[in-house]
């Protein structure tokens, strides 16, 4: 075991170390966010039109691009700067800055209360760092995007989650449920996630994970079992389905209240676009979009031979989409997304080895530690700051896969409900994403939502990695979270 304090020291005053290592950990977090923003031509650009949206919402009361009512992008953002735009005025950015930074600090602290649930304070500070100097949201903290909310949110569902797993309440499920709903409303690719903790929580508990409330019924404190002098025996296959019968009736009730929250969340997004476009629309209408963009015979010819060029140029495909949706779907964004989805079918059809090929690339491209390299001829120092990058991922993955095989051996409802969480909706997220992106368009924003989790699972195992043998040191320190 690699022992970190000295000979002496009492738990008492280990205690107090590490809460204030935790504080200035979050305090760190703050002055270096706030720095990154203070770094003039932050919140500049608007590569997706969403402050656009925004001050059309704004002028003319309206959910518009160019005059023209749309459901190209999704609303919450754009909802949020809207606010913004309307206390701020022309200094709207101001007030953008602000809410990135308290979105991204309070990112950073949830993921450090997730991280010291498990491993301690000492992984929670570790945490609060790992997620609040990640390069990839410091960087999209500067941008009119929605990397930092879907963060923010992605980590607090995560958290809440931790707080109602062993519990039934209605109005807690529902908060989750509109919860949810809040994230899709920021990226649609949200709406899937729920399917996928569902499907891993069933699979938990019919492997042993969370069985508690089963085997308290099947075994009493008594060595005979919950009848006297007869022992409890169950066949395999009868454990089996009576995991799966009781993960099911203590879930239902849950399952019902976070549907009801997902649906209040999204009924007015959908009945707007019904009115509005006269068809129920919950998520936008990009998706088409973004699939033929990943699946075009520019790209695929492109990905034959890449060596002429760093980074594929979608400039000459979006001018020709441009023109293809002026003249085939008369600007209608219904018609341009299913038109865009045929093409894109049309593609794959025709080239169902490159589509398969396209599909591995995605996925290596969602998770490649090192940023792409845009300039031929960039400065060393780029260079150089590209791989320091790719090291710090490859260093977060690494411990991240040692610090989710230590969630998943801890994951009980009821025993460590943050474990639970991080196992069964962390790993969800990162399952669904991983989906979505291997069909969708993607590069390493797209993974922005999972950063939060990522560093909670690597600070857990580093603390086992610095721990090995001492495991239950760092778990004397997780009282403070659970209070």
């Amino acid at each position: 075991m690699i022992t970190l304090w000295p000979d002496g020291i009492s738990a008492k005053r280990r205690s107090s170390a590490l809460v204030r290592l935790f504080i200035a950990s979050a305090l760190a977090v703050l002055a270096g966010r706030l720095a990154v923003l203070l770094v003039p031509g932050a919140l500049t650009t608007d590569p997706d039109s969403y402050q656009h949206v925004a001050r059309q919402l704004v002028t003319r009361g309206s959910f518009s691009l160019d005059g023209r009512p749309t459901a190209y992008r999704p609303p919450l953002y754009p909802l949020v700067l809207a606010g913004a735009q309307a206390f701020w005025g022309e200094r709207w950015r101001i007030g953008v800055a602000g809410l990135h930074l308290l979105m991204g600090w309070a990112t950073a602290l949830c993921a450090g209360i997730l991280a010291g649930r498990v491993g301690g304070l000492r992984a929670a500070a570790l945490a609060v760092l790992l997620a609040g100097f990640d390069p990839l949201l410091l960087h999209s903290s500067r941008l009119v995007m929605t990397e930092t909310q879907s963060a923010f949110l992605a980590v607090l569902v995560v958290w809440l989650a931790s707080r109602v797993a062993n519990r039934t309440s209605g109005p807690t499920w529902l908060a989750l449920g509109l919860l949810l709903g809040a994230c899709a409303l920021t990226r649609p690719t949200f709406l899937l996630w729920p399917v996928a903790p569902g499907c891993l929580a069933l699979l938990f508990s019919v492997t042993g994970k969370g069985r508690e409330t089963l085997h308290e019924r099947m075994a009493s404190s008594s060595p005979e079992g919950p009848f006297p002098q007869q022992k409890a025996t169950v066949s395999p296959r009868r454990s089996w389905r009576a995991s799966v019968e009781d993960a099911l009736h203590r879930t239902g009730r849950p399952i019902l209240w976070l549907g009801l929250g997902l649906v209040l969340a999204l009924s007015p997004w959908g009945l707007r676009n019904l009115l509005v476009f006269g068809k129920v629309i919950i998520g936008t209408t990009h998706g088409g979009y973004t699939f033929y963009l990943a699946n075009n015979e520019d790209f695929y010819q492109f990905l034959r031979n890449p060596e002429d060029r760093l980074v594929w140029d979608a400039t000459e495909f979006n001018r020709r989409w441009e023109t293809t949706v002026a003249t085939h779907a008369g600007g209608n964004e219904l018609v341009a997304d299913q038109l865009a989805y045929r093409r894109a079918w049309q593609t794959i059809r025709g080239q169902p080895g490159m589509f398969l090929y396209a599909c591995a690339y995605r996925l290596l491209q969602l998770w490649r530690p090192v940023p792409h390299q845009l300039d031929p001829h960039e400065p060393i120092s780029v260079q150089l700051a590209r791989w320091a990058v790719g090291v710090f991922y490859l260093a977060e993955y690494l411990f991240g896969l040692l610090g989710l095989l230590v969630v998943i051996s801890e994951a009980r409802p009821a025993k460590n409900p943050s474990a639970w969480s991080l196992a069964v909706w962390g790993l969800g997220l990162a399952i669904i994403l991983s989906l979505a992106h291997t069909f969708y368009w993607t590069n390493i924003r797209m993974r922005a939502p999972l950063v939060p989790v990522l560093a909670v699972w690597a600070a857990v195992g580093i603390e086992r990695f610095l721990q090995p043998s001492g495991w239950g040191e760092a778990k004397r320190f997780q009282g403070i979270y659970r209070r």
